[in-house]
């Protein structure tokens, strides 16, 4: 039997710049499905802006999106990795890394500013970069006696997109 489900992922990385009271922060999201993956597009981020102030990190991968790390890279603790790392669960989106850089613009933000800034700008970003959808199929092989087929293949049928069901003789 075939099982087919869907998710939705970035398509390609995508790139947005706000202003918050001078400071400009740049999100920068995209796909990576595993952690390696993100660590790799994290430093890359990193390089590329290392006159930064601050590169602020969040990812969601893995089976079950069960990989969750943010990091608030010096700013003050769980004002920029967490309100990132929401917005990553909150947007329907799955294997998304994101960093969200920010040029300092002389003026303190507060602790609420910058969870707005930095969850906001992930946010934005994340509605506004092209999806895609991806089809995940898995196979499995369940046996079970022939009495059991009427119930057994009503309950697949209710909680699985079913593509294709075989039937041997045991």
């Amino acid at each position: 039997m075939e099982v087919i489900n869907t998710v939705m992922r970035i398509k390609e990385e995508y790139r947005k710049e706000i202003t918050v009271n001078k400071s400009v922060f740049i999100a920068c999201v995209r796909t990576c499905r595993t952690e390696d993956e993100a660590r790799a597009y994290i430093d890359s981020i990193r390089n590329e802006f290392r006159d930064a102030t601050h590169v602020c990190t969040a990812y969601q991968c893995g089976p079950n999106q069960s990989i969750q790390r943010s990091n608030d890279n010096r700013e003050p603790s769980g004002t920029a990795g967490m309100p990132m790392l929401e917005a990553i669960r909150n947007s329907g989106l799955e294997d998304v890394c994101a960093c969200a850089v920010r040029y300092f613009g002389g003026i303190k933000l507060g602790t609420g500013g910058l969870v707005r800034a930095y969850g906001g700008c992930i946010s934005e970003a994340l509605k506004e970069a092209p999806k895609c959808e991806d089809l995940i199929c898995h196979q499995y092989t369940v046996t079970y006696p022939y009495a059991l087929s009427g119930t057994i293949e009503t309950w697949l049928r209710k909680y699985a997109n079913i593509r294709n069901m075989m039937y041997d003789e045991q």
